[in-house]
């Protein structure tokens, strides 16, 4: 999407503040930047605004001109992104710079970078929409593990009470991870040098979730992963001789999501990262 000088154009409206844009609204008025946003009840000075499940109802009339239009929820309707694009950019004669922000659940390769295919058969029904988006010059962010904030990895542990749930961990083992503050400084730095196209964020590294079991979990669960790792004639395989301890101690998680080039494109390095303890 060509850029166009809008000089009554406010830098960001993001449609939908939710947990994101709470960090970025966040930010944004740390650097002493404007922004207007949506809710789906107005509250907090934010515009009452959703997007119907109609699309023909799909009405822009209350969002003001952005030089960015940041989309935080998926879209479940390719139509619907094609009409609120065309109707925005009609309404205020311009060409808005376009962010969408997704998750990496579609990206299957081990590494898999931004340039990997997607496996179209992960999709929830996000990427028609993203498409859109992407064939019209805007960004897709696939943010990885959202945290921050309510958000606490250490209160996902209990999400895992049974034996194959446990066991589903054990074997993928990596956890990536991406915190709001970082999400909110991706976010201002596409609107600041953008760039069309997906990308993949998350805080360039990955956690074990042997470790995470072993410091935050119950002590059934914890029984349960022990005797997995013992046991469990593909667990045993996988992880190798050895108590638990000794597993996290050697290693060997690398992380499966490649987001290099997204820190270096922009020129940023991500600053928080989890404490396992």
């Amino acid at each position: 999407m060509e850029q166009q000088v809008m000089s009554a154009a406010l830098p960001m409206l993001i449609l939908g503040l939710g947990w994101t844009g709470q960090f970025l609204a966040e930010l944004m008025v740390s650097l002493q930047l404007n922004y207007a946003a949506t809710t789906r009840d107005g509250r907090n000075n934010t515009i009452q605004w959703s997007l119907p499940s109609a699309c023909q109802d799909i009405d822009i009339s209350a969002l003001p001109l952005a030089k960015t239009v940041l989309v935080t929820f998926p879209v479940m309707q390719p139509e619907c992104m094609t009409i609120l694009i065309d109707a925005y950019q009609k309404k205020h004669n311009t060409q808005s710079q376009w962010i969408l922000l997704s998750s990496t659940r579609p990206f299957d390769g081990n590494p898999a970078n931004r340039h990997t295919p997607l496996d179209r058969s992960k999709d929830t029904g996000r990427i028609p929409a993203e498409d859109i988006i992407v064939e019209r010059g805007g960004s897709v962010l696939h943010l990885s593990g959202l945290w921050g904030g309510q958000r606490q990895p250490k209160g996902w542990v209990p999400r895992f009470p049974t034996k194959e749930a446990i066991r589903n961990k054990l074997l993928a083992r990596q956890l990536h991870l991406i915190h709001g503050k970082d999400v909110a400084r991706s976010i201002l730095a596409v609107h600041e040098h953008f760039r069309p196209g997906r990308w993949i964020v998350t805080d360039n590294g990955c956690y074990d979730w042997i470790k995470l079991f072993l410091v935050w979990g119950n002590e059934e669960q914890i029984a349960m992963a022990r005797d997995l790792a013992a046991n469990d004639a593909t667990c045993h395989e996988a992880l190798g001789d050895g108590p638990l301890e000794d597993i996290v101690e050697r290693g060997g998680v690398k992380p499966r999501l490649d987001s290099t080039e997204f820190w270096e494109t922009f020129g940023l390095e991500p600053t928080e990262f989890l404490k396992i303890e």
